[in-house]
Parts: structure tokens; C-alpha cells; sequence
């Protein structure tokens, strides 16, 4: 009897258990299932997203950090590139009104007038008492006074025209005296003068300024020109001069520097340059060109303005042992750095050349 109560409840235990892991397998796999059909019907974007694979990591990209300017060190280096050659810049032309600017002009200080060398120009002053008595008009008395300045001006440009040094031998005076020509074309400049600025009234009078160009096409040079007298050389020029070093054969200059020393210069309306032996280099009435009126500005200034405007950059400096009126004597060392045959060249394609006095 106890054996078949065992028996039966043994069976009954089986039973159940099967029963429960049944079910247990089947709600497993009606979870499955649900999950499978959601996943197909709902392709949501985060799980798509989810199922992409991860990108790997880019060993060799350049990571540049922020608060250094280091490169890391599995930076990959750019191919070199083959270098392009280097042009070569011209030196710029010398700026010649910032040299004038920047420099002294040199002015001749005559009585009622001034020869200035620099802007190449002669000047004088005239003056003419305003007479009311005479001229009970005030307008009238005016503009005779006026007429009166101008007169007194141009006597005085005269006067000071006369002794202008043309060369160093000889003024314009010498050759007025020698040639009738000569004196009525001085005389037609003179009297072809213009004022400068409005006359002032001064001291009972009026006062005027007038003017007369030194190079230009109706200046004093274009008068006297045609009888400059012909320079000869003392002696052989020297070889040194006619043996133009290969550096400087192509050489184009816009100027010349002559150091002085502190020696004064008297200039002429056409210098001369000579060597330690007396022989010529180079003749400056061989650079005015009667036609345009151009003629080479000779302008003070200082070492440092030379500098300025560069010694390799159209300029060259010289030394000059002495100087006497309208010549300068320079060293021989200073002929070889000179092509002196092609100055005249290089004055008539540019048209303006410095003669620089330091």
C-alpha cells in the first residue's frame, strides 16, 4: 500500500515538472520571436546605427595640438618640392627730386641777386620808389613804379650775368666783349625775364623778383654756347681711363658723388674734371644739349643721403684732391671705377644727372 502511494506521487512530480519546462521553452520562444518581428517591421535609427562596425583610428593622420605649434611625431612629411630660383630685383632708379629735397642747393650769393646752381636759375631784385607827386593817380603811380622794378630787376640780372663763370677761364662778360653776337642774345634773354610771384609794396615802393634759366632752351647757355672755347687736354689721357674694367663696362650711372673734404667748390656753367697729372676726363659742356636745354644738376648734400639712395644703385662715389673755379682734380684710383665714355650716353637717355658735392 506504501509502495503504490510512492509510486503515484512519484508520477505525479514527473509530470508536473515536464509540464513547467515546457512552458518555460515555449515562452522563450515566443520572446525570440516578438524581438525578431521588431527588429524587421521597426528598423529604428539608433539600431541601424548601432549595427555599423567601428571606425578604427587613423594612425597615421597629423593631430596638431592647439596650445603648441610642435608637430607630433607620427607626422607624415610633405613631398619637398623642387625650389624655384630666386629672380633677381633690379635696383629702383634714384629718386632725384628726394635727393634734392633731401639736399642743399648751391647758390652763388650776388648784390641784388643769386646764381643758383642747383635749380639752375639766375635771380635779381628790382626796385622802384611808388612817386604821388608825380602821379597823382594812385593806380597810375603803382604801375609805373612797377614798370620802374622791372627795369632795376633786369639791369641787375645783366650785371650778374656778366660774371658768370662759363668755364673756369673765361665769364660770360669776356665773351659779350668779344662777340656782338653774343651781347644781343644775352640781351634778348635779359629782357625776356619773367617775374616771380607778385611784386610786393615795401618801403614806399614796389619790389619785384626776375628770373632768367641757366640750361634751358632760352637760357644764358643757349647764348654763349657756339663760342665755348674747345678744352685741350694738357698731356696723353691717362691709359687707366681708356682701360675700362670688365665690371663696370656695362655700367649706367644717374649721378656722380664727389667727396670733397671740406674743400670748397666755385662752380662754372660747365665744369671740368681732371686727373692728378692735369689731364681731361671729362668735360661737362659735352653733356648740355643746346636743343632740349638738359644739363646735369650739381646739388650739396651729405654722405648720409648718399647712402640713402645706395652706392650700387646708379651712383659712385670719387675723391677730389683739390679744386680751383669751375675744376675739380681727382685721384687716379678713382678713374677705374668710372666708365667715363658712356656718361654722356646714360645723361641724354635719361635726361636728368646728378652732380653730387659732399
Amino acid at each position: 500500500m506504501i509502495k503504490k502511494a510512492a509510486l503515484i506521487l512519484t508520477s505525479l512530480l514527473l509530470i508536473v515538472s515536464i509540464t513547467s519546462y515546457g512552458q518555460s521553452k515555449k515562452k522563450k520562444k515566443n520572446k525570440s520571436k516578438t524581438i525578431t518581428e521588431q527588429v524587421v517591421a521597426t528598423p529604428d535609427s539608433s539600431i541601424t546605427n548601432s549595427s555599423k562596425k567601428p571606425v578604427k583610428e587613423n594612425t597615421n593622420a597629423i593631430s596638431v595640438d592647439p596650445n603648441t605649434s610642435k608637430q607630433p611625431i607620427n607626422e607624415v612629411k610633405p613631398t619637398t618640392e623642387s625650389k624655384k630660383p630666386t629672380e633677381q630685383i633690379n635696383p629702383k632708379p634714384i629718386n632725384v627730386e628726394q635727393v634734392i629735397q633731401e639736399s642743399k642747393p648751391i647758390i652763388t650769393e650776388k648784390p641784388n641777386g643769386s646764381i643758383n646752381w642747383t635749380q639752375q636759375f639766375v635771380e635779381a631784385k628790382g626796385f622802384s620808389v611808388i612817386d604821388n607827386e608825380k602821379f597823382k593817380n594812385p593806380a597810375q603811380a603803382k604801375a609805373m613804379a612797377r614798370r620802374g622794378a622791372t627795369v632795376d630787376a633786369q639791369r641787375n640780372l645783366l650785371e650778374i650775368v656778366k660774371g658768370v663763370q662759363v668755364t673756369g677761364e673765361t665769364t660770360v662778360n669776356d665773351m659779350i666783349a668779344s662777340s656782338d653776337f653774343i651781347y644781343t642774345r644775352v640781351d634778348g634773354i635779359i629782357k625776356g625775364a619773367q617775374i616771380i610771384g607778385e611784386p610786393i609794396e615795401k618801403d614806399g615802393g614796389i619790389e619785384l623778383r626776375m628770373r632768367v634759366p641757366l640750361y634751358e632752351t632760352n637760357g644764358i647757355a643757349s647764348a654763349v654756347y657756339d663760342k665755348v672755347p674747345q678744352l685741350k687736354s694738357v698731356n696723353t689721357v691717362n691709359d687707366v681711363i681708356s682701360q675700362v674694367p670688365p665690371e663696370i663696362k656695362d655700367q649706367v650711372l644717374e649721378g656722380l658723388a664727389f667727396n670733397l673734404n671740406g674743400k670748397k667748390f666755385d662752380p662754372s656753367m660747365f665744369p671740368v674734371i681732371v686727373d692728378e697729372n692735369n689731364n681731361l676726363v671729362l668735360d661737362l659742356s659735352k653733356l648740355y644739349d643746346p636743343k632740349s636745354g638738359k644739363f646735369p644738376q650739381i646739388l650739396s648734400t651729405t654722405e648720409e643721403v648718399f647712402k640713402e639712395v645706395g652706392f650700387d644703385k646708379g651712383l659712385q662715389m670719387i675723391n677730389v684732391l683739390k679744386t680751383e673755379t669751375g675744376k675739380m682734380v681727382i685721384d687716379n684710383a678713382s678713374l677705374k671705377k668710372i666708365n667715363w665714355g658712356k656718361i654722356g650716353e646714360t645723361v641724354a637717355k635719361i635726361g636728368k644727372f646728378l652732380l653730387m658735392l659732399i
